[in-house]
């Protein structure tokens, strides 16, 4: 334990986590490398026997294993794993929510949108040792469920008996996740990065682990196998200037120094006073704690440092870039503006760390060794990968082309320009089309729709609602539109979200392919079909006058997998998105033709306002 005067001097923090990997460590980890890529599944016994350890008959868990987890756990711990999984369940989810980006519009006739996809192959690794360490494999299995990952293996160390902990297999199958294997250190690290094992190679491999782990990750990663987060000892920076809070100080630090002989721990202060008592505390707190062994050592990472000022403080919070940075006074409020290097933070007199350890819902997988200047913590985003997407309209990419053939020439990229000047001749002989793309993402769908105004009556729809399918590749054939329409929804829970948003969806891409409506017919005034007993009236303006009135005859609760309750809401969704004017009076008595009749007629009459009849609007305003 040592103190640091910044008030004497501008002393220079310098952290004993900077740790470089022993030789040691790293002639093991290349020899258990060369044993695995040679021997396989059968180099894990070699090396446990090297290492005095005993190797299971079986080194995957079973099914019967993992249901016999049930019954070794008391309703106490399950309850604890599961209120904890549900907060960090509820911060990935809020996490992909993010993740989905609306698209934009750059240039006119532009959009550019991104797509978040899982990675599909994921190994997780649980530290084993004394005790189940769930809340690690909770940390990483959940942000990989929630982003979508499919295969996920989880490699962890046995206990004695040569079973795993009835925690970790407990955790695992509340996810449905079965590739669970009895293997642990550098070997398993391995094992997933090459597949020469009982093990299935991955794409990405997460986890915290010791000496021998971590090395092992390194010298995977620098073969470009990738893997989560740069890992080292815990680390903490506590910051007071109030005496009444020593005690609270002095029990964070003690939390992150029990993890391991080279965990550290800062505790920062105006005050020296406030030092001087966080220095008693500790001694006095350090002598109730189990973990000696671990403390004797840790202990001599622990610095006291008195800041000069706020601002010093914030200086030496931002060079450090701690693992964990806990403000424990009300003013915590005034750093948070000026902190830029922080792994996570815990904010006022109840946020112990601890909290984030297990239960509050953030990551504990948290950038170490002053990594937290340019990494983040664990989330979602490790679990899958951002790809851009774009397209072009006609009118989009004669917005464009000269910009890009001008910067094209500078470089002298001629090819690039020709990739241009080519579909500006492919143009020629394509017919102009009012033409549309647009994606809809919210937390309950992805809609994706092409439109073209004037195509000739070509689909292909997607709902996953089939009967929905066919009333809207009615409505493209007998509107001469091609429709291009793919939904992915949460009909699991209800179809609502979904008929709702791509009617939405399908109004927006509408309007947009409209453009100013100049010179189009507008009207289309009492359509009629008749379809055996039903016959469907339809009247359109195409004015941006947003107005429905709708009659129907009672229908039966679904046809098909359509609920009908959802008929006159799709019309409203879609007439006020679109921006339109429409009267609809349909009468029968069969719930399917009344619902196929009156999507033709709404085609019909839509196919004949939408004809371009002159280059003027038609209105006397002089604008739609």
């Amino acid at each position: 334990m040592k103190l640091i005067n910044r008030s004497k001097a501008n002393k220079a923090i310098i952290t004993t986590s900077n740790f470089k990997i022993e030789t040691k460590v790293q002639n093991s980890i290349l020899r258990y490398k060369k044993i695995i890529l040679q021997n396989g599944t059968k180099a894990f016994k070699q090396i446990n026997d090297e290492l005095g350890l005993k190797t299971p008959k079986t080194l995957k868990v079973s099914i019967k294993d993992i249901k016999k987890s049930e019954g070794l756990l008391t309703d106490n711990i399950k309850i604890a794993i599961l209120q904890a999984a549900n907060n960090i369940k509820t911060v990935c989810k809020s996490d992909l929510n993010k993740a989905n980006f609306k698209a934009i519009e750059t240039t006119k006739g532009i959009k550019i949108w991104k797509e978040f996809k899982p990675i599909d192959k994921v190994g997780i690794y649980v530290p084993g040792g004394s005790a189940p360490l769930v809340s690690s494999l909770l940390m990483q299995l959940i942000p990989a469920i929630v982003a979508g990952c499919k295969n996920i293996t989880i490699c962890t160390p046995p206990l004695k008996n040569g079973d795993v902990a009835p925690e970790i297999l407990w955790a695992a199958k509340q996810y449905g996740v079965t590739n669970i294997y009895k293997v642990g250190g550098a070997q398993a690290i391995f094992a997933m990065a090459y597949g020469s094992t009982i093990v299935p190679k991955v794409d990405k491999i997460f986890g915290p682990g010791n000496a021998y782990v971590n090395a092992a990750k390194q010298l995977i990663s620098s073969e470009g196998i990738s893997i989560d987060l740069p890992a080292g000892p815990s680390e903490v920076l506590v910051i007071t200037n109030d005496i009444n809070k020593v005690k609270l100080a002095a029990s964070d630090a003690l939390s992150q120094l029990e993890h391991d002989p080279n965990s550290q721990a800062l505790i920062m202060s105006c005050k020296l006073n406030v030092l001087n008592a966080v220095k008693k505390e500790i001694q006095n707190q350090q002598k109730l704690l189990k973990r000696q062994s671990i403390l004797k050592d840790s202990i001599k990472n622990l610095l006291l440092i008195k800041a000069k000022s706020f601002v010093d403080s914030v200086a030496v919070i931002n060079d450090c870039a701690p693992e964990h940075l806990i403000l424990l006074d009300d003013d915590y409020s005034l750093y948070l503006k000026d902190i830029n290097n922080a792994g996570s933070i815990f904010c006022g007199p109840l946020s112990p760390e601890s909290f984030g350890d297990y239960a509050s819902g953030t990551n504990h997988v948290l950038p170490t060794n002053g990594n937290a200047k340019t990494h983040s913590g664990l989330s979602i985003n490790d679990f899958g990968k951002y790809i851009s997407v774009q397209t072009a309209s006609q009118e989009g990419f004669n917005n464009l082309k000269n910009t890009v053939i001008e910067l094209a020439n500078a470089e002298k990229l001629d090819a690039h320009i020709n990739a241009v000047k080519i579909r500006e001749t492919f143009l020629e002989s394509v017919r102009p089309g009012r033409t549309s793309v647009d994606i809809r993402k919210t937390n309950e769908t992805s809609i994706y729709i092409n439109l073209n105004l004037d195509g000739s009556g070509n689909y292909n729809i997607n709902t996953g609602i089939k009967y929905l399918d066919h009333l809207l590749e009615q409505f493209a054939k007998h509107s001469s539109i091609d429709l291009q329409l793919t939904s992915i929804g949460d009909l699991e829970i209800d179809e609502h979200h979904s008929i709702e948003d791509i009617a939405i969806t399908l109004g927006e891409s509408i309007k947009s392919a409209l453009g100013q409506r100049n010179g189009i017919s507008r009207y289309a005034s009492s359509e009629t079909l008749v379809m055996d007993e039903v016959q469907c009236n339809v009247s359109i303006d195409l004015s941006t006058r947003r107005y429905l009135k709708f009659k129907a005859s009672k229908l039966r609760e679904f046809v098909g997998d359509f609920p009908t309750e959802m008929f006159k809401h799709f019309f409203v969704s879609l007439i006020n998105s679109a921006a339109l004017t429409c009267h609809i009076n349909t009468t029968g008595e069969n719930s399917h033709h009344i619902l196929e009749a009156t999507f033709k007629t709404f085609a019909r009459a839509f196919k004949s306002a939408i004809v371009i009849e002159s280059d003027s609007s038609s209105s006397t305003k002089g604008v739609l």
